[in-house]
């Protein structure tokens, strides 16, 4: 083995585990968004049953997307409870 040999696999190791790190932050993004248009679309199905919700979150400070997600999909989870209440009711 030459020199060259562990250069170029320490080259291609970072190469892949940047390549990997950006689709884990895509993947994350791609959670986040649907987790937002989930609470968008559970809140109008709510107000179509005659139940005011609201689907955003707001934060007080700055949040990391992983934050972000996190309070989307406890945003999620209450409305989708809310959702299964008023459905049982009816």
């Amino acid at each position: 083995m030459n020199f060259k040999t562990p250069a170029l696999i320490a080259a291609l190791t970072l190469a892949a585990s940047a390549s990997f790190a950006s689709g884990d932050e895509n993947n994350l993004l791609d959670n986040y968004l649907d987790a937002q248009a989930h609470a968008k679309a559970l809140s109008a199905q709510l107000e179509t049953m005659g139940v005011e919700s609201n689907p955003t979150v707001e934060f007080n400070s700055p949040a990391t997307l992983s934050q972000k997600l996190d309070a989307y999909q406890e945003k999620v989870s209450e409305l989708q409870d809310q959702f299964d209440t008023v459905r049982t009711a009816n």
